[in-house]
């Protein structure tokens, strides 16, 4: 999702359409948001997946992580940092983000190796809020994006294609890297764009939509870098490569490098292989249902073709997978009975292609309570959320939490039974909304229609 393209393309869940809207003007600060709510198992699960794959599989998925552009472009060269990296952070930026950030590189410099943390003098990878308004003028399917160099917004503004996209292929080496985040971005999202933009800003800036456990993949699965993500850019930053070394060279000293740091490797099945170049205008069908200006009559269309194309071209994939649960999401609700079925189907598609345990059930669910809710079918929302909530907090999805609580309490509110359960309930939706969407907010109301 780097250059021009869709940072958390796939987190317009129906449950949080409301809360992904910001404010008509451009503060200069990010959305205030709440404390973080206690709780018991929050991150339990991270990072998520193993490593568990053949070396070889991994060293191909690495080389093009590495080389690759989403887009199709390729690298001529490996780059990344040469030099510790200080991240410098632009703008007036409240201290709980600027402490998950201190936090979240901690974590990067152990899981991945690599030697990095928040800039104490001159930084060279930068992190910039932008006035919204603007970025989602010029970037209508982006929600941060990264830029080659130590870019101004002002410069990026008037030509992007100097320093994202074609810039970024063509670069030679990596001295400073800019993301730009809208500055009216909810709590959330400013902090699901850290996440992600940084691991693409120091070298991995392909996005694999088969790739099931890393967040190296358009469907925003998996919000946290994996085990499978920081061992990518533990090979990354290994001294064994280098700036500027082939495909060929660095796919095979990858290879070595996995057979010492990664012994899960040794003698596990490959990695399945992933479809990515066969997949005709399935890419940009998608990209398009994610867009900010796309009606909801576009967005329903290209859903559908979306769908015909796929089922065609690569049926039972994790693209599959991934576009059964768009579907689903914009039909749910117009149709939240179609809404279902594709649910359902997604289900049974996605175990073939993640496995049961993966992360996209809960999703399924997560979507499958909102559609439930437009139904009336009250009493079968908190049954979902009960099996959802656990995972959703293992892995750290606090928007996901907040959408979750908040259609469960208006679920049992609408019971005959649930006043009780519907009052605690409700504090906690208010309190993860205050959090991952910004004081004041909630998240929508799935009982209701557009």
């Amino acid at each position: 999702m780097t250059g021009f393209g869709r940072c958390l393309a796939a987190l317009l869940a129906v449950a949080l359409a409301a809360g992904c809207e910001g404010p008509g003007g451009d503060p200069a600060a990010p959305v205030a948001g709440g404390p973080k709510p206690a709780f018991p198992v929050l991150g339990a699960a991270l990072p998520a997946g193993h490593t568990a794959y053949d070396n070889a599989s991994l060293a191909r998925v690495f080389a093009s992580l590495a080389f690759d552009m989403e887009w199709g472009d390729r690298r001529e060269g490996l780059v990344r940092y040469e030099a510790p990296v200080a991240v410098g952070l632009d703008g007036d930026w409240p201290a709980p983000q600027v402490a998950f950030l201190r936090d979240y590189l901690a974590t990067m410099a152990h899981q991945a190796g690599i030697v990095i943390g928040l800039a104490d003098g001159p930084a060279n990878l930068h992190v910039r809020l932008v006035p919204g308004s603007r970025f989602e003028r010029l970037l209508p399917t982006a929600y941060c994006v990264v830029a080659q160099g130590d870019v101004a917004w002002q410069d990026f503004a008037l030509k992007p294609s100097d320093f994202g996209g074609t810039a970024l292929a063509r670069a030679r080496r990596i001295d400073q890297m800019t993301i730009f985040i809208p500055d009216h971005a909810p709590p959330y999202m400013v902090r699901n764009c850290l996440l992600e933009e940084i691991p693409q800003a120091l070298g991995l800036a392909n996005d694999l939509y088969g790739l099931g456990s890393s967040i190296f993949n358009d469907d925003a699965a998996h919000l946290w870098p994996t085990k499978l993500d920081y061992l990518m850019l533990r090979v990354l930053y290994d001294p064994a490569l280098a700036t500027g070394m082939s495909r060929r060279r660095a796919e095979a000293e990858a290879g070595a490098v996995l057979a010492r740091v990664n012994p899960a490797g040794n003698g596990a099945p490959s990695l399945p292989a992933l479809q990515q170049r066969a997949l005709g205008d399935w890419p940009d069908l998608m990209r398009q249902v994610f867009s900010r200006d796309a009606t909801p009559a576009r967005q329903k269309q290209d859903a559908r073709r979306a769908l015909d194309l796929i089922e065609t071209m690569a049926p039972q994939s994790a693209q599959h997978c991934h576009t059964l649960v768009t579907a689903g999401r914009v039909f749910s609700s117009e149709d939240p009975v179609r809404a279902l079925a594709l649910f359902d189907e997604a289900r049974r598609v996605c175990d073939a292609a993640h496995g049961v345990s993966d992360i996209r059930h809960a999703r399924i669910d997560l979507e499958s309570s909102c559609a439930l809710a437009r139904l009336g079918r009250n009493a079968e929302v908190p049954v979902l959320a009960e099996r959802v909530w656990p995972v959703l907090a293992a892995h750290g999805q606090d928007e996901r939490l907040a959408a979750l609580y908040t259609i469960e309490a208006d679920a049992l509110a609408g019971s005959e039974s649930g006043s009780a359960r519907a009052e605690s309930t409700g504090r906690l939706a208010r309190a993860w909304s205050a959090y991952a969407l910004g004081d004041g907010r909630r998240a929508a109301d799935c009982r209701q229609k557009g």
